[in-house]
C-alpha cells in the first residue's frame, strides 16, 4: 500500500491517479474499499499541444497530489481526486514556462489550482475502463473523461515488489476554459497524460 505524500502539505486532486483502480490486482483484492495516495514522486503529469498543425510540445506538472479509494473486487465503484499546482509547470522550450502561468494560460497567480474528481465508468474492465467527472481549471468546470489502461506489470529485482506501470489519457479544450490566445500558432486541443508506476504487493 502506498503512505500518504510528505512533499505536499495541502490535498490535491489529477489526471494520474486516474490509473489507480488497476490496483485491483493486488494479492489483498479480499479487502474492503481502502485509500491510496501518490504524488509527483510515483507519477507524471505531461500536457501536450499542437503547433501549426505539424509540431508538438510536450511540458509537465512538477507538484500534484492524488487520493483513490478503492475496492479491488469492485473497481466500477472506484473514486479519485486529483488537484494539481498551475504554477508548477516545467517545459523545455525557452520562456514557455513563464508563459504559460500568465493570465492568457493557466492564469497561475490567480488560479493556483486546477482539480478533477473522477469515478469509473460503468462498462469497463480492471485492464481498460473510463474515469468521468469534473475538471475544474482557471474557474470554469468541464466534463472530463480519462481513458486508463495497464501498461505492464513487473518485479522489481532490488527489492522484490510487484510493480504495476499505469498510463491514462485525456483532451481538453483550452478555449472551453478561456485559454484563447496564440489561436493561429496552437492549435484547441490539448492532451493530458499520466503514467504512474505503483508498488502494489
Amino acid at each position: 500500500m502506498l503512505e500518504k505524500s510528505k512533499a505536499l502539505p495541502i490535498h490535491r486532486r489529477a489526471l494520474a491517479g486516474a490509473v489507480l483502480p488497476l490496483l485491483g490486482l493486488t494479492p489483498t483484492a479480499a479487502r474492503a474499499a481502502r485509500v491510496f495516495r501518490f504524488d509527483q514522486n510515483q507519477g507524471r503529469l505531461e500536457f501536450i499541444a499542437r503547433h501549426l498543425q505539424v509540431l508538438t510540445s510536450t511540458g509537465q506538472f512538477s507538484r500534484f497530489d492524488c487520493e483513490l479509494i478503492l475496492d479491488p473486487q469492485r473497481p466500477e465503484t472506484a473514486r479519485v481526486a486529483v488537484q494539481v499546482e498551475t504554477g508548477s509547470i516545467a517545459h523545455a522550450y525557452p520562456g514557455a514556462a513563464d508563459l504559460l502561468r500568465s493570465p492568457a494560460y493557466f492564469d497561475a497567480a490567480r488560479w493556483p489550482l486546477a482539480r478533477f474528481s473522477g469515478s469509473a465508468a460503468p462498462g469497463g474492465r480492471i485492464e481498460a475502463f473510463d474515469l468521468a467527472g469534473p475538471l475544474e481549471l482557471r474557474g470554469v468546470t468541464q466534463p472530463f473523461i480519462l481513458k486508463a489502461q495497464l501498461a505492464r506489470r513487473r518485479r522489481d529485482p532490488a527489492t522484490g515488489a510487484e510493480i504495476a506501470d499505469c498510463t491514462a489519457r485525456g483532451e481538453i479544450s483550452r478555449t472551453a476554459f478561456g485559454m484563447v490566445a496564440d489561436m493561429a500558432a496552437t492549435g484547441d486541443r490539448v492532451q493530458l497524460a499520466v503514467s504512474v508506476s505503483l508498488v502494489i504487493g
